[in-house]
């Protein structure tokens, strides 16, 4: 297998530089594969950062720019806590891939679900583990109208969804949410730390 590159987005102040070095620790001893890691970031620091490329996006957005790297690449959100080896999710790269965020959005009744995803999430999928060798095409669609999309969707996961991108998701049980309460090898804090 090639080398392949890892990025993480550190933007603005809401997660500070502890969270990664948290990150690139646990990769350290979790990936086990070669792989260079990458901080996307407006405050490059250290020799692994890389200055974002669009200063007029902010937050989340910048998670699109990186679409234009182009090889072999995972990127993870700095909220991920990641416990057990993660070798699983480095096969594949030909397809953009995302999480199946379904599993705890589920509700309790259809029609509950039905209202609530429209007025809360609008989106199936997560992107804060996303794997891709060539999007370059997702992030020149993004860029072309940005300023709609940006208002009306508020984040990534719900412009990849909404706007109907080609995706896949990763296949495997070993990916979940805190909200779930369960010990994986990958749990994801979206809206935990505010």
């Amino acid at each position: 297998m090639n080398k392949i590159t890892v990025y993480c987005l550190k933007w603005g102040t809401k997660y500070n530089r502890k969270f990664v070095e948290d990150l690139k620790s646990t990769l350290e001893k979790h990936l086990t594969i070669d792989y260079d890691f990458k901080c996307y970031t407006d405050k490059p620091e250290t020799d692994y950062d890389i200055p974002v490329k669009y200063n007029y996006l902010e937050g989340v957005w910048h998670k699109i720019a990186l679409l234009e790297f182009i090889g072999p690449s995972l990127y993870f959100d700095l909220d991920v806590k990641i416990n057990d080896n993660i070798n699983f999710l480095a096969n594949n790269f030909d397809d953009f891939t995302v999480i199946d965020s379904q599993p705890w959005k589920k509700t309790s009744s259809k029609t509950s679900f039905d209202f609530k995803f429209k007025l809360f999430n609008n989106t199936l999928i997560n992107t804060s583990i996303m794997r891709w060798s060539n999007s370059i095409d997702i992030c020149n669609y993004f860029l072309k109208n940005k300023d709609r999309f940006i208002q009306e969707y508020r984040a990534t996961d719900r412009f990849i969804y909404n706007e109907k991108i080609q995706y896949k998701y990763f296949v495997t049980d070993k990916i979940s949410s805190w909200k779930e309460n369960k010990d994986n090898a990958i749990v994801l804090y979206n809206g935990f730390y505010k």
